[in-house]
């Protein structure tokens, strides 16, 4: 085959490579550096045999899911532009590759940049190979590709990002990982700042793993961090792989979704979902038990969405309060509020509506490791079903994505608009879409 070399005729154990020039650590897997001349390398994987019943039970089981497999280093000193353009070859080198070594996991250490990645991804989509992928980009600032279009051959398993400078903005990951991809991001050099880590820790549906990691340091990324309200059990369980082959397994193997919900217990050893054992209850809040209404009032300035000024007042002489636990810990919460007739009044100046009599639904609140789950679409439903003859109506930032879709799930709509002098942006009127004719008539 022209232009490529040899491969290694030794295998080795995954994350122990040695390919004579440069050797990934078994603790601190570094990438290979990306010059113009610099060689192209995959390593093709060959996974243990599973025997334990999945999804796993312990931690044990999940590591026999990586534990014991092998690599082999394959080299083309052509680098990525003998490749046929710059990886729109590759497909069809992999397609040999796993017909020689009979595997179909392959994991590409050399970083790419966005615009090669585009290339690659369309090359998949066209051919539809059965291998499993894992590959590397680095991010700079001009991350210009538009990723919307995902191939949905489902070939590329992980991708793991390098990030050398300001984060990019969070909705360029959304493409993956609504192609079931994991994103696992490294923040490197001028990255690898607190303030970005913490930004990370708040996106687990889009960042599904991160590390900071330089020349010396390498440290996986912290729990998902809400505000002061208390930490859930344990840890996920992306964070007992070392190397991005073991990570990659596990994403394999388990897929994505549960590979996100597994946490390992505080025991150390036992494996739950989150989200298997959700408890809904909806109470007044003088039958609250004792510390919760602290932690509700946490939850609400974790989410960041209201400011904090009326929060314990208002839930204090709310109408009716609903939150989800599990395992012991408040995981989302929503509740029926009684407006002050100040705030009553301010509405009426600037949008026109008098909902005097109504109560508010608000202060909506989940842990990040819940969304999706359908956890603030079940507490709004439960609030709503036990409102009796009440009229209900929410108020919700223009800019607030999330809480939109969950609104318009919840069979609520928009009403009317009205800048918000405190929140300093415009805002919505939503209710339910029951009471929607009511309130027509009764503004005519």
């Amino acid at each position: 085959m022209r232009g490529l070399t040899r491969p290694l005729p030794i295998q080795r154990r995954a994350g122990i490579v040695d390919d004579g020039y440069r050797r990934i650590n078994r603790k601190n897997w570094s990438f290979f550096d990306m010059t113009a001349t610099f060689p192209f390398s995959i390593l093709p994987i060959h996974p243990p045999q599973i025997r334990s019943a999945m999804p796993p039970q312990n931690l044990m089981q999940a590591k026999t899911i990586f534990s014991g497999s092998t690599t082999r280093t394959y080299r083309d000193d052509s680098g990525w532009h003998g490749l046929s353009d710059g990886g729109k070859g590759l497909p069809h080198l992999l397609a040999r590759l796993a017909a020689r070594w009979n595997t179909i996991h392959f994991l590409c250490p050399d970083e790419m940049e966005p615009t090669r990645l585009n290339v690659l991804m369309a090359a998949l989509k066209k051919q539809k190979p059965d291998f499993r992928l894992s590959l590397s980009c680095i991010l700079g600032e001009d991350v210009a590709p538009d990723f919307i279009d995902m191939a949905d051959d489902h070939a590329i398993v992980q991708i793991q990002w390098r990030v050398t400078g300001p984060l990019p903005d969070f909705r360029f990951f959304k493409g993956f990982s609504r192609a079931g991809i994991w994103n696992h991001l490294v923040l490197d050099g001028a990255a690898a700042s607190p303030e970005n880590g913490m930004a990370v820790t708040r996106q687990p549906n889009l960042i599904h793993s991160w590390e900071i990691a330089n020349a010396a340091v390498r440290t996986v990324g912290a729990e998902p961090s809400y505000g002061q309200v208390r930490p859930l059990p344990g840890q996920p369980l992306w964070q007992a792989a070392q190397t991005p082959v073991e990570r990659f397994l596990l994403v394999d193997r388990l897929t994505r979704d549960c590979l996100l919900r597994l946490r390992v217990d505080d025991d150390g050893d036992s494996l739950y979902t989150v989200g298997d054992n959700l408890a809904y209850h909806f109470l007044p809040p003088d039958q609250l038990p004792d510390g919760y209404l602290d932690e509700i009032c946490a939850m609400v300035a974790a989410g960041g969405t209201v400011a904090t000024t009326h929060v314990r007042a208002n839930l204090e002489r709310a109408f009716l309060i609903g939150y989800a636990e599990e395992r012991g810990v408040i995981v989302g919460n929503s509740s029926l509020k009684n407006p002050r007739p100040a705030y009553i009044d301010s509405v009426r100046r600037r949008s026109g509506l008098d909902l005097a009599g109504y109560v508010e639904r608000g202060y909506t609140s989940v842990r990040p490791e819940y969304r999706g789950l359908g956890v603030g679409t079940t507490l709004l439903e439960g609030l709503t079903q036990r409102a009796g003859d009440r009229k209900i109506f929410s108020v919700i930032a223009e800019d607030n994505e999330a809480t939109k879709i969950i609104a318009i799930r919840n069979r609520t709509r928009q009403v009317a608009t009205y800048f918000s002098e405190k929140a300093g942006k415009s805002v919505g009127i939503w209710m339910p879409e029951k009471m929607i004719d009511a309130i027509g008539s009764k503004r005519s």
